[in-house]
């Protein structure tokens, strides 16, 4: 939730500077953070799982803009581990 809000913030940063507001995309902000894990993710994908996988699982999600491939998944984590309310039976 917090990578979320922090790349929603750099993107509001971004566009303040820029004049036009624009959602970076995953696979952007991957390509910043670690540019060479990218590209070995790419190769390994392709090379023994198959293109296939690459070109219709992983093209659209790195397309996908980041604040929402890191929202979804950490409010699925949120709601999964929640703490549940006990019923007391009296």
């Amino acid at each position: 939730m917090f990578a979320s809000i922090a790349v929603l913030v750099d993107d509001s940063i971004t566009a303040l500077q820029a004049g036009n507001f624009r959602l970076a995309a995953a696979g952007e902000l991957w390509y910043r953070l670690d540019a060479g894990s990218l590209n070995l993710l790419q190769s390994a994908v392709q090379r023994y799982i198959s293109v296939w996988a690459w070109d219709t699982l992983f093209v659209p999600i790195l397309l996908a803009p980041a604040v929402v491939v890191l929202f979804v998944p950490s409010v699925i984590l949120l709601l999964l581990t929640r703490k549940r309310k006990r019923q007391r039976i009296f």
